[in-house]
Formats: C-alpha cells, structure tokens, sequence
C-alpha cells in the first residue's frame, strides 16, 4: 500500500505517482489484469485499464483471501473498488459450470437496481480470465463516499425505512442485508453495496419481508442502535404497506438469525478449518484443535497414568482434563455435547475451560479440555470471603455473570453450584453435555435459579441471596411485583 498525504497539492500527487507504479503489488495487478478479457458499460464506452492505473494516486489492498480480492483505487477524478473472485474450490468451478450466470450475478444486479431507479454502486467495468487455472474474474465499480449505518440517528432510522420499504416493494430481496452493505452518502441518500447476494421476485411476501428486516436488524443489534431506532425505521417502512409489521415481529425474525448463525459457527468445530482439524485413524476418529498435538498413543498414555476425579468418568493428567463416556446405540454422546456446547459457549462469550478434543476409540468416547488448576467451586469460594465488601462485589458479579447466561437463551438442566468453578475472580461453567441453548421459559429460568439456591453453602446469608437476585434482575422491565413472585417461586 502506497499512501499519499492529503496536504499534498495535486502536482506534487503526480510526482509521487510514479513511486505508487513502483509498488510491487500494484505492478503485479496490472500484469495479471492485461491477460482479462474487459468489457465496459455502454456509459463509459471510452473506459479503459491502462488509463485508470495511469491516473492513480491511491492504492490499497482492502481485502486479501485466497478466493477474493478487493482494491481500492484512488485517481484525482475518483475512486473505485476493484473485486477479483478466483475459483479455487472444486465446489465453486462445480457450482459456475451449472449455474454460469453466478459470475456475472453482482454485475447484472447492479445494472437491474440501476433501471428500477434504486440507488447502488455504479458499475464500469467487468473482465475475465478462463486459463491459467484457476479462472478468475473482476468487476470494478465507482466508491461512493460516505458512511455505513451505525444506528445512532432517528433521523437515519426514517431514511432507512423508506429505503428498505423502497426494495420490498419493488421486489428486491438483498438475502445479505446488512448495515455494512449500506452506504450513506453526505446528502443522507442510502446506497447499496455488495449485491451478489440480490434477488429480483415479482412479489415479496410479508413473511420474507420480516425474515429480510430481521437480517439486518440481527446484524444491527451488535452496534447497539439507539433504542427508538427500530421504532422510527418501521414507521417510515410501515408507510408503504397495508398490513404493518410489529417490533416483536422483527425480533422474533432476529432472533432466528441469531441462533442460526450460532449454529453455523459452533458446527465449524466439527470441520477441516484453520483453527480445528478431523482426526482419522484406524478405529480413532474425532476432531481436534490444530494446535493441540494428541493423538491415540497419547491418549492411551494419557488413560493409563491419569489421576481419577470423578468416579471413572473424569480424570486429570497434567494440565488436561479428560471426560470418558461409554457409546452405546440411541443413547446421546456426552462428551460430543459437550465439544459442540463448549464451542458455542465460546462464541458467546460465555467463559467454559477450553475445550482442546473430541476422540471416539472403540466403546467410548473422550472429552479433552483445560483443568482449570487452583480453581475452586462456588461454594468454597464465597465461603472463604471474609471480607464483606468482597463478598459483595463476588455475588454481584456473579448474579451479572449468571444474568448474561440467561440473555442468551442458555440453561443447564442440573445447575448446581458444583458446576461453577472460580479462579482469580472469574466464573466458568463445566458439565456441559447438560447444557442447552434454545428459547428460555420464565419456568426453566426459575428452576434454573432454585437448583443454584437450593445448592448454596448455609455460609451464604439469606441477605447476599437477595442481593444476587436484585443485580440478576436489575435490568428487567417487569413490574417490581411481577420480580417479587418470581422470587419467590424460586
């Protein structure tokens, strides 16, 4: 990357112009782009290559992957976003020789959005490459310049709703919809971006039209938008529609999307991936962390020197903690629960001891995760506060750590205090094959709260129980008396 200062005047910009051509990478591009076959929007018949490289001022690699490529290009006239897709994968030359018409989809959806009078980046140029292997491709657009939806104006929200309504009812269903693939630019116009995932139908149903808005409400919700944010954009949407769509709706709709996504990433523990790997071997099979380097010797080692602390299905060696279930036909496998839990957990950011392998060997199956050494359970470790202020803040923290369990739609069928251990001042979950991540009942979250209450030391006074339930429920819109009869239910 090349980088100008802006307090550059233009002559002095295209003095420097020749040390960007010097840039290796840059030169590189421009070799691999004369052997493309270009083609140009009939609007920019004169458009060429070689003029906009010998024109640029700016450039920089935005993103770099082994299937895409996106440069930023800067000239003194304009800027320009170049996209080279490569096809790698056997699935995606397999997927462009039955459906051809992918290659070209962003570009063709560009030119639709453009004549149904929706504004969108403006295509210019297109080429493409069928030999050398591997094929690769590239269409080049205009930047808009701008910012990308960060909900935190009403008056973003009331542009947006007319925007979206905009799409909706002219059928256009952008099935990667999301605040970065928006663009608002200085005059408050919204701009699509990133359009290969875009669908023209004749009609959109009410229905797909919730699931759209909860896509990008789901993706919204992780800037934390204002809170009448969501109100403001569906009553401009709402305007163009005779049956208006309701906030719970849309939640219900992100909701969906969440746990979607969440399924998508935690089955990612069950694949070939930089970060896990497949274990195959003769009658030892499993998945595994690649940076963990046990395989059936070691874990045989591991079983005939392991110290016991569970009966004969939890035992420690070293640093590791191994959990043995026996696999038998229709019964569920615990330790591969646990492997899959322990990864969503993680993603959630929800503290669990590391989880470092699943192995299935002959009858049984195993469990590798961190022993979390001096740790201790919750019980011991509120008992040995002697200190009241530090017992307090323990027990507030605590109810916050046990509060966000449950705002993610997380139970534990035998929440008991046993299965929380504490170490420097930190709470983790273990025992995770009886963890389930789904919709929370008010009933499931009052067993869950009794089986913890129930578990506490007699050292935990009545006064510190009530304190963790008023942090637990300190953000609950629910009437006081409504959070009265729920504790006392538990």
């Amino acid at each position: 990357m090349v980088r100008l200062t802006g307090s550059m005047t233009l002559k002095n910009t295209h003095q420097k112009k020749f040390n960007d051509l010097a840039d290796s990478h840059f030169m590189s591009l421009q070799n691999d782009l004369r052997h493309f076959r270009v083609s140009t929007d009939p609007l920019y018949a004169d458009f060429s290559l070689e003029d906009l490289f010998s024109r640029s001022i700016y450039y920089q690699k935005v993103k770099d992957s082994e299937k895409r490529q996106v440069f930023l290009i800067q000239t003194p006239d304009n800027d320009y976003f170049l996209k080279i897709s490569h096809l790698i994968r056997d699935k995606d030359r397999f997927r462009h020789t039955i459906l051809p018409q992918r290659k070209w989809a962003e570009w063709k959806n560009l030119k639709r959005l453009q004549r149904l009078g929706i504004t969108a980046a403006e295509p210019i140029a297109k080429g493409s490459r069928p030999s050398p292997a591997p094929e690769s491709f590239f269409i080049l657009t205009k930047k808009i310049n701008g910012r990308h939806v960060n909900g935190q104006a009403l008056s973003e929200a009331k542009i947006l709703g007319h925007y979206a309504a905009l799409l909706h009812s002219r059928g256009i269903y952008h099935a990667d919809l999301h605040p970065e693939n928006i663009i608002i630019d200085p005059k408050n116009q919204p701009f699509l971006i990133d359009v290969q995932e875009v669908f023209s139908l004749h009609y959109l149903p009410r229905w797909l039209r919730i699931y759209n808005l909860g896509k990008f409400f789901f993706q919204l919700d992780l800037l934390h938008p204002i809170p009448s944010w969501m109100t403001e954009f569906l009553r401009s949407y709402n305007m163009d529609f005779k049956k208006s769509v309701s906030e719970e709706e849309i939640r219900k709709a992100s909701g969906y999307h969440f746990h979607r996504r969440l399924r998508s990433r935690t089955n990612r523990c069950c694949k070939n991936s930089t970060e896990f790997e497949i274990v195959k071997e003769p009658r030892f099979k499993g998945y595994k962390k690649r940076n963990f380097n046990w395989g059936r010797q070691e874990l045989v080692k591991a079983l005939l020197e392991a110290t016991s602390l569970k009966e004969d299905r939890v035992f420690r060696y070293h640093d590791v903690c191994i959990k043995i279930h026996p696999r038998k036909l229709f019964h569920r496998d615990r330790c591969f629960t646990s492997w899959k839990i322990s990864r969503a957990l993680e993603i959630l950011d929800i503290p669990v001891p590391q989880a470092y392998a699943y192995f299935k060997m002959e009858t049984k199956s195993y469990f590798l995760s961190e022993l979390l050494i001096d740790s201790m359970t919750l019980n011991d470790y509120l008992s040995s506060l002697t200190n009241k202020r530090e017992k307090r803040r323990a027990i507030i923290k605590f109810a916050l750590w046990m509060k966000k369990i449950h705002d993610h739609q997380v139970r534990q069928s035998d929440f008991k205090s046993s299965n929380v251990l504490c170490k420097n001042g930190e709470y983790f979950m273990i025992d995770l094959d009886s963890v389930k991540i789904g919709r929370l009942t008010d009933k499931q979250r009052i067993i869950n709260l009794a089986q913890l209450n129930a578990s506490l030391s007699n050292m935990i006074a009545c006064k510190d129980r009530l304190r963790f339930f008023y942090y637990y429920a300190a953000m609950d819109e629910r009437s006081r008396n409504s959070r009265r009869n729920i504790y006392k239910k538990v």
